[in-house]
């Protein structure tokens, strides 16, 4: 790479082989090919949540739930909060 190219990316960007790793990451996640925890070993992330932010704070949503399913969840979620706290008194 032409040294000017790499200074003016590197000046905008920061560490130029960072940036590509979590770039491939991003994308090889994006498109299935690879898992969590392969973006978390492709990153030397410690844990599973930190690529789990790390992708959320790029957009990236971990989970993919259909809008119906979550509308059942938080109908049942809200129908076991009124009977614990019709139970309560």
């Amino acid at each position: 790479m032409p040294e000017d190219v790499r200074s003016a990316l590197e000046g905008r960007w920061g560490n130029l082989s960072r940036r590509l790793t979590e770039n491939l990451a991003l994308d090889g996640y994006r498109q299935g090919l690879l898992s969590l925890a392969r973006v978390r070993r492709l990153l030397g992330l410690a844990t599973r949540w930190e690529a789990q932010e790390f992708l959320g704070s790029h957009g990236i949503a971990v989970f993919d739930f259909d809008p119906a399913e979550l509308d059942r969840e938080a109908a049942l979620q809200e129908l076991a909060d009124a009977n614990r706290q019709s139970k309560r008194g």
